[in-house]
């Protein structure tokens, strides 16, 4: 009958989780993060744990001896313990205390992780939308967006405006900004609940169990959102019966610049109905229901009739944008952050003040705007 030599298990074992944790620790040192890899990192260096326990309980008398510093070996006091000690103390340290190697190694780390980033790039999936009308003899523009991790189901609305901040024209809007269409009526279960993090990520994410839904939904004269966008929404300047900046049908159609909101990265093209000359301003506005945070909580302006009703603004919109020189094709864009709007889009203002904002920074990963003859 086969036997069971503990030592030998121990030995193979140590052995081969520490073949693997060698190998797993390179790549995690050098790509991008991989789930998998990372799994497996962690199972076995859980079982690496449970066997050296096993080996220190089976050699505890020798370990005790090297971890004596006074013990003479071959009639001599050894240093070897208080080396290895201070070596591992150095290595723990160097990293909070900036000592080296640990910025050198960092360093080298998040190098090796930028190339390979730049690998994986290039196999995002987007998803492509073209917009041509056949009278239309203006430049083309793109607009490319790679989502952030909160971007679940924003609106949002791109736009084109001279640099002294006139309206030139939409780009594209989502559908339920465009015809002021916003038919997931819900409504909180417990009216006392005060909500001060994000409702459906994160730790604290509570979902679809604060919330009831299946209601009667609003008729366009109630579920007006003038909070959704507010900086777009002013500059379009239509104006609903009750003074609300927010589209109407019978005053306004922009349904050939609207589509459904697209959830994915996308590259979006639209050609302009004539040709512009010179440099004019995009601007991307973007907003998330159901994004409080501990500023931005649902009890914060109890006295705002718009940002305490039944919409979950949360926190504000944010407001990202560009510079475009139409004499200058194919020259590529990256859209920077310039600010917020109004928590209740009580006006079309853009507010710089950014400090209280926090998943609403993470909608978006980067938009990239050029320009084509």
């Amino acid at each position: 009958m086969p036997s069971f030599n503990s030592r030998v298990f121990i030995g193979v074992t140590l052995f081969c989780a520490v073949l693997v944790l060698v190998v797993t620790s390179i790549w995690l040192y050098t790509k991008q993060h991989s789930p998998l890899i990372a799994v497996i990192h962690t199972m076995v260096g859980f079982t690496l744990i449970i066997v050296v326990l096993w080996h220190i309980i089976k050699n505890i008398t020798p370990l005790k001896g090297y971890l004596n510093p006074i013990k003479k070996y071959a009639a001599k006091y050894s240093v070897s313990m208080p080396f290895g000690v201070a070596t591992v103390t150095y290595l723990v340290l160097s990293p909070f205390l900036s000592l080296p190697p640990a910025q050198q190694v960092y360093l080298l780390g998040q190098t090796l992780k930028a190339t390979d980033k730049k690998e994986q790039d290039a196999e995002l999936k987007y998803v492509e939308r073209t917009v041509k009308n056949d009278d239309a003899t203006g430049q083309m523009i793109t607009l490319e967006l790679k989502k952030g991790p909160y971007f679940m189901w924003p609106q949002y609305a791109f736009w084109l405006e001279t640099l002294e901040g006139d309206f030139v024209q939409p780009l594209y809007v989502t559908n339920a900004i465009a015809t002021n269409n916003f038919t997931n009526k819900v409504t909180v279960r417990d009216g006392a609940q005060v909500f001060d993090s994000h409702l459906f990520i994160g730790e604290n994410a509570l979902g679809d169990s604060v919330l009831e839904s299946g209601l009667e939904p609003e008729s366009k004269d109630t579920r007006m959102r003038p909070e959704s966008l507010p900086v777009f929404l002013h500059q379009l300047g239509v104006t609903a019966t009750n003074g609300y900046y927010v589209p109407t049908d019978s005053q306004l159609e922009i349904d050939g610049y609207s589509g459904a909101t697209m959830m994915e990265n996308f590259i979006y093209s639209i050609q302009l109905p004539a040709k512009l000359t010179g440099k004019y301003r995009v601007r991307f506005e973007v907003n998330h229901s159901f994004d409080y945070n501990t500023y931005y909580s649902s009890d914060r302006f109890p006295d705002d009739a718009i940002y305490s009703g039944d919409g979950f603004s949360a926190q504000p919109s944010v407001v990202y944008q560009a510079i475009i020189d139409f004499d200058k094709p194919n020259e590529l864009n990256q859209m920077t952050l310039v600010g917020r709007g109004h928590h209740s889009g009580r006006n079309g203002e853009l507010y710089k003040d950014l400090n209280n904002l926090t998943t609403a920074l993470q909608l978006v990963d980067r938009v990239l705007v050029s320009t084509k003859l």
